[in-house]
Parts: structure tokens; sequence; C-alpha cells
């Protein structure tokens, strides 16, 4: 079974869902990305689920493209959602978003937490981070932090003295674009690894950074297995977001880099982690 933890949908020129384009990653919601365009994709490359994530740089935090978008197949898609953290008391637009959702027949898988894109943001150093930690595992969904591997020391604080919430990051906290490069990126991100209740979204981002650098992304992928084991790494394709490949292409990057486990790591990298995570 392959199910995807990293999707996204954009709905066209629909003026229910009016764009909000931020210049954060790629401009892929231009031209095409519906929701039956993922669904084509994962029939025609046999992935069974597929979780969609709030496309910030197309929506902003207005989540309702890709809210309706996924009530339209609740059998193959879940949601991670997103909030603006900058506001000041985000706990309030999590607990709206729920009730969105609600209304909208969709249960909140996750909750993104963006951190990326411009200076390093306040709110990783404040209350309102452990604030949405907490109101997210009181809720039963998902954080799903979008860091640097700069921000991991604030967000470590945070994880602390919450060992209940259930956290699973995204692209590794792309650690290739760390002050210091990857080897200081990676060394950040395997801190992270003493904190059972982290997971790791090892997206088409992470596997192109490593194909490209070593030429190969299976020994990467085996030293994350090492650290977090595979019960803690699921495949995302970040399609179509990702433009460096077609969907076939990513999905054929993830079973080469994945080569060398066993039959059960594979498993659990492509389908049960996510499961735990996404489909609770």
């Amino acid at each position: 079974m392959l199910i995807d933890s990293h999707t996204h949908v954009a709905c066209g020129n629909n003026p229910r869902f009016p764009t909000n384009p931020n210049g954060v990653a790629s401009d892929w919601w231009k031209d095409g990305g519906s929701v039956g365009d993922l669904i084509s994709d994962l029939e025609a490359n046999d992935v069974t689920k597929a979780v969609v994530v709030q496309a910030i740089g197309a929506y902003g935090y207005d989540c309702s493209c890709a809210l309706a978008s996924v009530a339209q197949h609740p059998d193959r898609l879940t949601f991670v959602g997103a909030i603006d953290m900058t506001a000041t008391n985000p706990v309030v637009a999590l607990t709206d978003l729920v009730a969105d959702a609600d209304s909208n027949g969709t249960r909140i898988a996750g909750i993104r937490l963006f951190a990326v894109g411009g200076d390093d943001p306040e709110w990783l150093g404040d209350e309102r981070l452990g604030d949405v930690i907490d109101a997210a595992t009181a809720h039963g969904i998902t954080v799903v932090p979008t860091l640097f591997a700069r921000h991991l020391d604030a967000f470590r604080a945070a994880l602390d003295t919450r060992p209940d919430a259930v956290i699973a990051l995204d692209h590794c906290a792309f650690p290739d674009m760390a002050e210091g490069g990857r080897a200081s990126g990676h060394a950040s991100l395997l801190t992270l690894a003493r904190y059972p209740n982290v997971s790791l979204k090892v997206t088409s981002y992470v596997l192109e950074m490593a194909d490209r650098d070593d030429h190969d992304p299976a020994p990467y992928i085996e030293t994350l297995v090492e650290a977090f084991g595979t019960d803690r790494l699921c495949w995302g394709s970040d399609h179509p977001q990702d433009q460096r490949h077609s969907y076939a292409e990513k999905v054929a990057l993830a079973r080469t880099a994945t080569r060398n486990l066993t039959v059960s790591e594979r498993d659990a990298f492509f389908a049960t982690t996510a499961l735990r995570l996404f489909w609770p």
C-alpha cells in the first residue's frame, strides 16, 4: 500500500476560492492542480490515500479550497490545515478551522505551523507555540511544523513538556538550507530523535536533495531510519508544488531511496506511519 502524506490542490479560477499568493514556493496552482488531477495521479500510480496539505503559497490561511476538495473524496483524502501563527491568539483560529471542517463533513487530521518564507517568527519563542500544540493535542490533531533547521532549538523547548503531542515535521526541516550547510542541518534534525512523539515527513524535496548531493538517496534515508526508525518516517510527494519531477517519477525516486529496507520497513515508510499520524 502507498500513502502520500503531502499533496496540494488548487481550485482554478473559481471565485468561491480566490488565491492569495505570497511568493512562497512555485506557482503550480496557476495551471492545473485540481483535486481531479490529484485523484487521477493517485490512481495511475496505485497510491491508495493522500493527505492534502493547505497550500499557503497559493491561498494563505484560507483553507476553503482544500476543505471543499477533500470533502469530494472522503474515502481517499484527508486534510492538514494551516493557521496564521502571527495572530494574537491563534488557538481561536484553530478552533474556528475545526468548526469549519466539521460543518463541511471533513476532519482536520493535522495543523500546519508555517515558519518559512520570511524572518524568524516571534511565535516560536512565546506562549503561542505551546498553546496551539496543546489545543491541537486536545482535539486529537497532529501538529505539522514547517520549519528550518535553525528553528529546531526553539521548537524542542516546546516539546520538552509535551510528550503527548503528535508531531510530523515537514520536509525534515530542510536540512540543506541550514547555516553551515546540510551537515549542520542534519545534525540539528537528529536531535529530535530522542522525542518518541516526533515523526518526519520525508518529502520529494529531501529525496531530491540526497539524490543530487550523494547521487543516490538511499544512504541518507538509511541514516534517518537508524535514528528514528521507519515507524516514525513517512513519504510525501509534495505534488504538484514540487515540479522537478512528474508524480510517477516522485514515486519511483521514493522506491529507489528505500530499496535496501526490509518489507516491513518499507510498509511503515509508505503506509502505516502516515495512517497512524493522519488516519488514527
